[in-house]
């Protein structure tokens, strides 16, 4: 497979040509979309939602139609045109080529454009939820191997409920897997800091808003996480 991470300043020449530094001089190869293309591999496209409104269009010109001027001249065409229609500048699309596009619902707090709404009708599209407790754990361990199930857990089950209420309306953003992973690679790496540090990395913005930082604090201690108090040690005894 191949990838673009669309939440840089992307332009349309971005997404075909990639600049490479060779022996001390700047060339300009295929991107992960036209060698995908090409090759007949699986082109993965994350934050999708961030790419610019000018770049989806030419991505869903790409999907809709199997073609697409990339901006040294040369065009990729449908699978199956005719031999004799091609030219040297001509790329055949490979019948096999995939995508897979990665984006966030439009709206705070991802702050990007209604991919959905540009690109939904031709793709197959899927909402994906957080994981269950058991997945989400056994994933966590796998970033925190030394830090302690009991602290993993007190955390997974803090987690599910602030995002139960982010899906009611309580909390503006939605707390993901994402920050409990970075949560428990801070404790890893530096189990010192214990666990009131790890969190406060996270957390610590949402001070700003008083009803919602108290709200905060109280579901940690709900818990058994002794957020504001002294740090304690992450790591499970040998």
């Amino acid at each position: 497979s191949s990838g673009i991470n669309a939440d840089w300043p992307l332009r349309r020449e971005a997404i075909t040509v990639q600049p490479t530094i060779t022996g001390g001089r700047v060339e300009y190869a295929d991107s992960a979309l036209v060698r995908a293309v090409r090759n007949g591999r699986v082109l993965v496209v994350d934050e999708a939602d961030k790419a610019p409104t000018n770049v989806t269009s030419v991505l869903r010109t790409l999907l809709d139609t199997g073609s697409m001027w990339l901006s040294d001249g040369r065009k990729i065409v449908p699978p199956g045109t005719p031999t004799e229609e091609l030219t040297d500048k001509d790329i055949v699309c490979h019948p096999e080529f995939r995508a897979i596009f990665l984006a966030n619902r439009p709206g705070f707090p991802f702050l990007g454009n209604d991919f959905y709404a540009v690109m939904g009708d031709l793709l197959s599209c899927h909402a994906i939820d957080n994981p269950d407790p058991q997945s989400e754990l056994t994933l966590l361990k796998q970033y925190g191997p030394d830090v302690s199930e009991e602290i993993l857990l007190k955390l997974i089950g803090s987690f599910s409920e602030l995002r139960a209420m982010s899906d009611a309306g309580t909390f503006l953003y939605p707390y993901s897997t994402r920050e409990l992973v970075n949560i428990v690679k801070h404790m890893q790496a530096y189990p010192e800091d214990g666990i009131t540090t790890a969190l406060s990395n996270v957390l610590d913005f949402e001070q700003q808003q008083g009803d919602i930082w108290n709200m905060l604090v109280s579901i940690l201690h709900k818990h058994g996480i002794p957020f504001g108090a002294r740090p304690i040690s992450n790591i499970s005894p040998r």
